[in-house]
C-alpha cells in the first residue's frame, strides 16, 4: 500500500510539470536513427528497474529524483514512467521506449539497480529511435546486500534501504549525465 501511495504521489507531480497533458505534448515521431543531439527543453520519463521490473521508489528515493529534476528544470520536464500494464511488470528496454513514446516522451532515463553488487546502470535513451545516447555506472561505496538464502531482497523495507544507497550514489552520475547533455546542445 506505501508503494502505491508513493507511486500515485510521483504520477502526480510528474502531472504538474509542464506540459501537464499528453495532449499538450507533440507527437514523438519513429526514426531508425538516433540523432547527434539533443533537442532541449525536452520530456524526459524515468524508470526505474530492480530486479527486471520497475518499481516505484521509496518516500527518500523519490524525494532525492525530485531534487535531482527541479535541479535540471532547465532541460525539460522530470517525470516517472507509468507502466501500468501487467505485461510490463518484467521490463525490457523495448517495452519502456514503447510505453515512454506512446506518452510522448522524448527521452526514457533509464536507471536499472543491481542490491546484490550495490550498482546501477544508466543509459539516455532516445524514443524516437530506441537509440542510447549516453550511458553511465555508478556504483554505492556501501557494496551491495542479498537476501537471506543470498537471492533477491524480499522484504520491501530492507530492499527500499537497499536501493536509496544505490540511488545515493547514482543521482550525482546522473546529474552529471545531465550536465554533459546541456553542453552537448550547445
Amino acid at each position: 500500500m506505501k508503494l502505491f501511495v508513493i507511486a500515485c504521489f510521483l504520477v502526480f507531480l510528474g502531472g504538474c510539470s509542464s506540459p501537464s497533458f499528453v495532449g499538450d505534448a507533440r507527437p514523438v515521431p519513429v526514426t531508425s536513427s538516433t540523432p547527434d543531439h539533443f533537442e532541449l527543453p525536452a520530456r524526459f520519463a524515468l524508470a526505474r528497474v530492480v530486479y527486471g521490473r520497475t518499481q516505484a521508489a521509496g518516500a527518500e528515493e523519490a524525494e532525492l529524483w525530485t531534487d535531482l529534476a527541479s535541479r535540471a528544470e532547465s532541460l525539460g520536464s522530470f517525470a516517472p514512467l507509468v507502466a501500468g500494464d501487467a505485461n510490463y511488470r518484467y521490463s525490457n528496454r523495448n517495452s519502456l521506449v514503447q510505453t515512454a513514446r506512446e506518452q510522448r516522451y522524448n527521452y526514457l532515463l533509464l536507471v536499472r539497480m543491481y542490491p546484490a553488487t550495490g550498482s546501477a546502470d544508466i543509459a539516455l535513451v532516445h524514443t524516437g529511435s530506441g537509440g542510447v545516447m549516453a550511458t553511465a555506472r555508478a556504483v554505492s561505496p556501501n557494496g551491495g546486500q542479498r537476501g537471506f538464502w543470498g537471492g533477491q531482497i524480499r522484504n520491501p523495507s530492507r530492499l527500499e534501504r537497499a536501493t536509496l544507497k544505490i540511488a545515493q550514489a547514482t543521482a550525482p552520475v546522473v546529474e552529471e549525465m545531465l550536465r554533459g547533455v546541456a553542453t552537448r546542445q550547445r
